[in-house]
């Protein structure tokens, strides 16, 4: 019987149905749901937007700058009696960082040190549910090198 989950002191592992998680024959997402040693995939920082204007143009900063740019997911969020729902991720950037998965006609202008959600060029962009409002939004940055 396959050991599906795996934790020692130098990894820690989830392997899909059918392969076991200690000695799997490849460490490659193939086999692995989550694997410590998979460089790629990780959340490098978590941030809050508050109050975003989209097509506003404003760019977010990371804590830092990176060797390349993150990929980005973007949730909006709100508060209610001291609790936090959030909705569907808005835009996210794909695993190369290079095509925007489209959920609405925004798009994020990444860059090493930040991003920009804007705009995506699409004629119906202006005319959007989400044009000149304010939204709370999160951010999560993924490496992806």
């Amino acid at each position: 019987m396959a050991v599906r989950i795996y934790i020692d002191a130098s990894r820690v592992s989830v392997s899909k149905p059918g392969y076991d998680a200690q000695f799997p024959p490849a460490v490659d997402y193939k086999y692995l749901s989550l694997d410590s040693r998979l460089n790629q995939g990780r959340p490098l920082e978590v941030g809050l937007i508050p109050a975003y204007t989209f097509l506003s143009g404003t760019k977010i900063f990371y804590s830092g700058t990176y060797p390349t740019p993150p990929a980005v997911d973007i949730v909006p969020y709100s508060l209610s009696s001291g609790v936090a729902g959030y909705g569907q991720t808005l835009v996210m950037r794909d695993a190369n960082s290079s095509t925007a998965i489209q959920r609405s006609p925004f798009a994020v202008l990444c860059a090493r040190d930040g991003f920009t959600p804007d705009d995506s060029g699409l004629v119906f962009a202006r005319y959007s549910r989400l044009h000149g409002l304010g939204f709370n939004l999160f951010y999560i940055a993924w490496k992806v090198w």
